[in-house]
């Protein structure tokens, strides 16, 4: 009896030394490549991969593995159709399996299984229900998701536990920002000590991670996820890594929600892990030639797009020269500068019939505009605000008031009563300096983000859950941005912009026709 009872305990053991060892290293190339195929229906880098229903042809990631499986190949009846439990350990049981429909086969193994994806028979040579797509993989297609069936079950995501989700934010990395970086960690961690005192989600706590000083965000980032397991990143301040910050969200699938830049990583498709809150210089580029094309009937008039050689500016450029292509622009030049001539450009312009001039340097702004001025020519002007100096509104001629437009990303207006008060609330509780309230607010914004994308994927969490729900956001409002519309092929919530007009009498901002739409 003892004996017997040994060699349970010791069993015992052996599953779970093999379910942590599992659990522990992360997935390997081939076991990512299946991932993707079981869950999504997708094959990176490749075609759509297509699957048969009876006679008829359909785009694998309508009727992909997980939809009918469940997600972790538990199996699962929906509609009067039993899909089977598609863990490894249950399709290769020695003694094979008997289904309720009284179709009988011995165990799988990987040959077997292979022909029962593509071909839609089991290993004793029955067809399958006619509900099971057969779908159309390549051998090495196969073996990867054969590799990622045989993790299945031992598959869970790094940072997550049944009591604590594990995220970190990126701080900035120079001393120079150490006051900003320090603002936001306050307020990020008040807001999700408030949250976690309230039971946090689905009676998870929040155990949130801050990146440190002393190398570059990209590296920290990377050494945070190392050191801690993270389930996801928020918020924080990610300029000057935005490449390299989005190339780690896409090689370890770590959902990124809300990094503050001015330069989103837009990509076709897009990076499914990287969620961008506000618009970067791309989209309100674009939103400046859509609003000059209706409120200002630019399209029918020649045009120009002025900008230095700098990355951002340069950007900005591409994505209105793209747009307005895209809007049957006809008559528009595209003139880089390594040196801003304003006078000679100006004079240049003139001669040419040049009605509107986007400008994506800066302070050339302003030197344009006063060659402009004394040539007594007065197109329209347009950049981006936060590209301009903060003096422009005071120095912009008389000639020109109501015919220089601003784009920006988000304006007072944005934060509501709502928001406001829970701010307020948050300052007042945890004592939050104000010296950098818009970064704390950004900051806050994603975190609200990030836990409504946790509320609709349900306690039954996961990245991919996450990433889901956060697509499914239409018209969120966090309060303290503008409303965030999210979708597979959408990961900028609030594409588009503000455009802002300059009264030269009363030296003011005055709005035109609020928010404008990038595409």
């Amino acid at each position: 009896m003892r004996l017997h009872i040994f060699i349970l305990i010791a069993a015992a053991l052996f599953v779970s030394v093999v379910q942590s060892s599992q659990e522990s290293h992360p997935l390997t190339p081939a076991e990512r490549r299946g991932r993707a195929i079981f869950l999504r229906g997708e094959i990176p880098g490749k075609k759509p991969l297509m699957a048969m229903v009876g006679d008829l042809e359909v785009p694998a990631s309508t009727i992909n593995c997980a939809g009918c499986h469940g997600r972790r190949g538990e199996g699962k009846t929906e509609g009067g159709v039993a899909a089977e439990n598609l863990t490894w350990s249950n399709l290769t049981k020695s003694y094979g399996h008997t289904h309720p429909s009284g179709r009988k086969h011995g165990a799988f193994n990987e040959s077997s299984f292979t022909t029962a994806v593509v071909r839609g028979v089991d290993p004793a040579g029955n067809e399958l229900n006619v509900a099971m797509p057969r779908y159309r993989l390549s051998i090495e297609d196969m073996n990867d998701l054969i590799a990622y069936i045989k993790r299945l079950e031992f598959d869970r995501d790094p940072g997550l536990t049944s009591e604590s989700i594990d995220v970190g934010v990126p701080l900035p990395a120079t001393t120079a920002l150490a006051g900003l970086g320090q603002d936001i960690r306050q307020a990020m961690s008040a807001y999700f000590d408030e949250l976690n005192a309230h039971g946090g989600i689905y009676n998870r706590k929040i155990k949130i991670h801050f990146t440190e000083g002393g190398t570059d965000t990209a590296t920290s980032l990377r050494n945070l996820n190392s050191q801690n397991q993270i389930f996801a990143f928020i918020g924080g301040v990610s300029a000057g890594a935005d490449k390299e910050i989005a190339a780690l969200a896409r090689e370890e699938e770590i959902p990124f929600i809300g990094p503050a830049t001015l330069l989103t990583q837009v990509e076709h498709p897009p990076n499914r892990y990287v969620f961008y809150l506000l618009p970067g210089v791309t989209e309100q580029a674009a939103a400046l030639v859509n609003f000059a094309d209706q409120q200002l009937g630019a399209k029918k008039q020649r045009a120009a797009v002025l900008f230095p050689t700098t990355e951002l500016s340069t950007a900005a450029a591409e994505a209105a020269m793209a747009r307005a292509k895209e809007a049957g622009w006809t008559d528009l030049v595209k003139m880089s500068y390594s040196t801003f001539d304003a006078n000679k450009l100006a004079q240049q312009l003139k001669t040419e019939g040049t009605a509107t001039v986007f400008i994506f340097g800066g302070a050339d702004v302003e030197s344009f505009l006063r060659a402009a001025n004394a040539l007594e020519w007065t197109p329209n002007v347009l950049s981006l605000g936060a590209l301009t100096s903060r003096e422009l509104a005071a120095s912009v001629p008389a000639s020109f008031s109501k015919k220089v437009f601003l784009a920006f990303p988000t304006v007072p207006a944005d934060v509501t009563a709502d928001g406001v008060a829970e701010y307020r609330a948050l300052a007042e509780k945890y004592k939050l300096p104000a010296q950098h309230a818009a970064a704390q607010l950004a900051a806050l914004a994603a975190a609200k983000t990030f836990v409504e994308g946790l509320k609709r994927a349900g306690a039954d969490l996961s990245r991919e859950q996450l990433v889901t729900a956060l697509e499914g956001l239409y018209e969120y409002d966090t309060g303290l941005t503008p409303k965030l519309i999210f979708g597979p092929n959408r990961h900028v919530g609030a594409a588009g912009a503000y455009i802002i007009t300059i009264n030269s009498e009363t030296k003011e901002f005055v709005s035109t026709s609020g928010w404008v739409a990038a595409n």
